[in-house]
């Protein structure tokens, strides 16, 4: 089982952000190979993982599952715990382009519901004018390098910010940009796109406000009867 965890924790640095289809295709043949039972379920994939980070905890290293309600799905996502805009992408870039992605997370992380335009990456980030603008084919390589690596995600012609910049990146967005991304008040995490208050718009993961619910049927900010579907909307 320890080449397996080896082998998957490889598997997670090279693709940084997993669907459970993609967790499956990677540990079906790994099992194979090394003649070891295939996690069954979800919860066994969880305890899988959680012993790979108790081995990797020291080295600043993390595997976290997140809920990602762009695409309704859940995703486990490798992140470094000491990450800023600085750091995650510089390997092998120039100043410009580590610029290009602080900007284009920034940009991004500043809107009302933590999206843009597909074509506003290219036209309106902007650099610093005493750098030499990017050319806009390079503009497009990186961010599909970068959506490939979980930090954006593009959805409907749309660019959101990705499930590994809210995992690796969750300090740095919640500090600097408050106005537009706040932690749900019930596990002080980060949230994004989910289920608000009818009555004071504040937003929750719908599992934890699913959980609250079952205790109290108010509003735990405004305490106002709570009156928001729990269900997702299948039209």
């Amino acid at each position: 089982m320890e080449s397996v965890k080896r082998g998957f924790l490889r598997a997670c640095k090279n693709h940084s952000c997993l669907s459970y289809q993609l967790i499956d295709d990677i540990l079906a043949p790994l099992c194979a190979n090394h003649k070891t039972p295939k996690p069954a379920s979800k919860e066994a994939i969880r305890a899988l993982v959680a012993e790979i980070n108790d081995t990797i905890s020291d080295l600043g290293q993390s595997l976290v599952f997140i809920k990602y309600p762009i695409m309704a799905e859940e995703y486990l996502v490798y992140a470094k715990t000491d990450a800023t805009p600085d750091s995650v992408a510089n390997t092998g870039l120039t100043a410009e382009e580590c610029q290009y992605f602080s900007k284009l997370l920034d940009k991004i992380a500043s809107e009302e519901e933590c999206h843009i335009a597909w074509n506003a990456a290219y036209n309106d980030v902007i650099l610093q004018a005493t750098w030499k603008p990017l050319k806009k084919s390079r503009m497009q390589e990186l961010l599909q390098k970068w959506t490939q690596m979980g930090y954006f995600m593009e959805v409907d012609e749309r660019i959101y910010l990705g499930p590994r910049s809210l995992v690796e990146l969750s300090f740095y967005l919640g500090s600097n940009h408050g106005e537009t991304i706040k932690n749900c008040t019930l596990c002080k995490c980060l949230v994004l796109w989910d289920i608000r208050c009818a009555s004071c718009n504040i937003q929750y993961h719908r599992e934890c406000i699913k959980t609250y619910l079952q205790r109290r049927d108010l509003c735990p900010s405004c305490g106002n009867l709570w009156t928001t579907p729990i269900r997702r909307s299948t039209g």
